[in-house]
């Protein structure tokens, strides 16, 4: 027996429709009414699944408690719908909140008046008077008079039901009219070109027909209450709340960070909404852990991962194991939802992996404005996923390191540490950004000596933690006089000479003159 699952969400609106657990083709006739309100294909739905699976079928109806009362009358009536199922949610959960978060994000505050006109064509004023005697009764409604009832229960828009003649010009915005009837027979003629509820008063609840527009109910008067809170919430405050959150000023989006523009696309859809991302492909040994966006962060939301082989890809929470090489089927679920907010036929791959990283030199010193690469070297060689090397930097503010490359740019002067990993292994170096020489200072500029002698002669940088210290050499100009050595001037033959000190750059230099003469004899 085919097994047809319908999810409907009338805050976008959304219809969803799975066949044996598999999404409708895009190509489908009933992909038509994935975001129309449910009055606009309610009737239609039951023939047109026909056409799509050509044969019987159970039904599971995922949706406000409004609708799948509905559907439930539509199947009762529809020979091909051998079963009907339902699982009413509360739709509107977190509805307020999601409208908040769209506030902070830029949106404009709403403040609005939705005003639902409610006509006796009938003419029966008696009738009238008495459903707004039975909603007082029930308390659902805060203000109930002749008039008319007010309902402030969202905070967002005030929902005005009005009394209205058949005669009088009714509101051009009135998302739905209300007609009150005594019989499904009365005849009904309103200026409108929104959905008109026909409420036949009656000892049942339940949907009658449909004649155009019109939409004829048999209501216990006990159920009034709770059938025109399903009306204002289905044809008023679902679409004007679904409007208030496309409309966000298109203007505004290009201002939003990255996770700002993440919250607002779950601020317009379902809620609680979970959004996972399923890796393609995967390997042999390594452990994934989904990537899971919940909002609002806080939902109470339980997450179902379920695979169609576990030899392949095992499963635990949101966890995934990948056992053996060969192709899994992931679908994740919210809580008892039959259908999948995310599916994925994955690959698993057996590949030779990287298991150590070297790099050298174990300790790198540079300049300001300085560029290097490290030496880095692989456990295995053939290893097959050198690609997945990726490198990082702990202190962005001394150096940055390209995320793939691996070259380092010295911004200011400090220490931080290089890393360069793949998801099994890691190796760190430590970087230190050091300033350039501004000046090296002498202890003088002329020495003289005897040969064979040496004198101290040592020299300073500034700063002293300048960068090339280790690169300074000091050169003689002529060897076979004097040179220098580890801080002292040697005294070779006779003769001047000079000792020229410079950084690696030549921007910064000094020179001592030497004179090397006869040594004295003291005997």
């Amino acid at each position: 027996m085919n097994q047809v699952v319908v999810f409907y969400n009338p805050f976008l609106p959304e219809l969803k429709i799975s066949v044996n657990g598999k999404k409708l083709s895009p190509y489908s006739s009933l992909m038509s009414f994935q975001h129309q309100r449910l009055e606009k294909w309610s009737d239609c739905l039951f023939a047109e699944l026909y056409r799509e699976v050509n044969s019987d079928y159970e039904m599971l109806c995922v949706s406000n408690e409004f609708t799948c009362d509905w559907l439930e009358e539509l199947a009762h009536r529809n020979s091909h719908c051998i079963s009907f199922v339902s699982q009413a949610l509360p739709m509107d959960a977190n509805v307020y909140e999601r409208l908040d978060k769209l506030e902070t994000l830029g949106g404009e505050e709403a403040d609005e008046s939705i005003i639902i006109p409610v006509v006796n064509v009938s003419n029966n004023d008696e009738m009238t008077t008495a459903v707004y005697e039975v909603l007082e009764e029930q308390g659902i409604f805060e203000d109930v008079s002749d008039d008319g009832i007010t309902w402030t229960d969202c905070p967002l828009a005030t929902v005005e039901i009005k009394t209205f003649d058949a005669n009088d010009e009714l509101p051009y915005d009135a998302p739905v009219v209300i007609a009150l009837c005594e019989s499904e027979d009365d005849y009904i003629r309103l200026d409108t070109d929104a959905p008109i509820y026909a409420l036949v008063m009656g000892t049942e609840t339940r949907f009658i027909k449909r004649q155009g527009t019109k939409l004829y109910f048999s209501v216990d008067p006990d159920d009034i209450g709770k059938l025109l809170l399903g009306i204002i919430e289905e044809e008023a405050l679902c679409p004007f709340l679904s409007q208030l959150s496309y409309d966000f000023p298109a203007h505004e989006k290009e201002f939003l960070t990255e996770s700002e523009k993440e919250d607002l696309e779950l601020v317009c859809q379902a809620s609680p909404m979970c959004t996972v991302t399923l890796p393609q492909v995967c390997d042999v040994g390594r452990t994934v852990e989904l990537d899971v966006h919940i909002f609002p962060a806080d939902s109470d939301v339980a997450l179902r991962v379920v695979t169609d082989s576990s030899d392949i890809v095992d499963v635990d929470g949101c966890t995934l194991y990948p056992r053996a090489a060969g192709t899994a089927e992931i679908a994740v679920y919210i809580g008892d939802d039959p259908y999948p907010v995310a599916t994925e036929v994955i690959k698993v791959r057996q590949r030779n992996l990287i298991t150590d990283i070297t790099l050298f030199p174990s300790a790198l010193y540079m300049p300001v404005g300085g560029t290097s690469e490290l030496t880095l070297t692989i456990i295995p060689e053939n290893a097959e996923n050198k690609d997945e090397i990726r490198w990082s930097c702990d202190d962005h503010s001394v150096a940055n390191v390209d995320f793939s490359s691996g070259v380092i740019t010295a911004i200011d002067c400090g220490r931080c540490c290089i890393t360069a990993y793949t998801q099994e292994v890691s190796k760190t170096i430590s970087l230190e950004v050091q300033p350039e020489i501004e000046d090296i200072i002498c202890p003088c500029s002329f020495l003289e000596l005897g040969v064979g002698e040496q004198k101290e002669w040592k020299y300073q940088l500034v700063p002293e933690n300048a960068y090339g210290k280790d690169f300074l050499r000091a050169v003689s100009s002529d060897k076979n006089v004097a040179e220098y050595r580890g801080g002292y001037v040697l005294g070779r033959g006779l003769g001047e000479c000079k000792i020229y000190i410079k950084n690696q750059s030549g921007s910064v230099s000094r020179e001592l003159k030497v004179s090397v003469k006869k040594s004295k004899k003291f005997w």
